[in-house]
């Protein structure tokens, strides 16, 4: 865990999507680790080794949206998140499978969503280690814009805001992030 991530260890979900919510967009990067396990323990479930990156990306997409659109009053956060997760990773498989023999148990109610420990020591370490091999293979795949555009991205920043912050126009930013996704697609 990065020390970044450790600061933030004694906030709640909802603490966190609250503040993201309120414009600290580098928080991202703290739910993003917290429910690395549960992204990857759904997309091992559902999904098969043939597109295990596009659905890892498809699922962290899920859950910044879940952030974006969680309202407490409704649910736990986690439970939301992990719902958003599994209906994100049910389209790509409607679409990939076109609309064919789509498991049934990915399609469940918010009340029987399941809850994966990812407090588990051995997971954790487990899942630190994978994350770190993951963040390596990603740098070493794209060019240092890219990375960059990947990085303001996933913290939340809009086309807008990434063109400002390093200087290229908004069409340059979608072309990076469609270059990413087929970098990425296949590793």
């Amino acid at each position: 865990m990065t020390d970044f991530v450790e600061n933030y260890e004694n906030l709640s979900d909802n603490e966190i999507v609250t503040e993201i919510n309120g414009g600290n967009y580098e928080l991202m990067r703290v739910i993003i680790e917290r429910y690395y396990s549960v992204v990857i323990f759904n997309v091992r479930k559902y999904c098969s080794e043939d597109f295990f990156d596009d659905a890892v990306q498809e699922a962290n997409l899920a859950l910044y949206t879940a952030v974006k659109s969680y309202e407490p009053q409704k649910s736990a956060f986690s439970t939301f998140a992990t719902l958003c997760i599994k209906r994100a990773l049910f389209s790509m498989l409607k679409q990939r499978n076109g609309q064919k023999n789509i498991p049934k148990e990915l399609i469940s109610s918010i009340e029987e969503t399941e809850i994966v420990d990812i407090n588990s020591p051995e997971k954790l370490f487990i899942e630190k280690e994978s994350l770190k091999t993951l963040k390596n293979n990603i740098q070493v795949e794209l060019s240092a814009l890219e990375y960059k555009v990947l990085q303001l991205f996933l913290n939340g920043e809009s086309y807008s805001d990434i063109s400002k912050k390093l200087g290229i126009s908004q069409k340059s930013v979608d072309n990076s992030l469609t270059r990413i996704r087929k970098k990425l697609k296949f590793k």
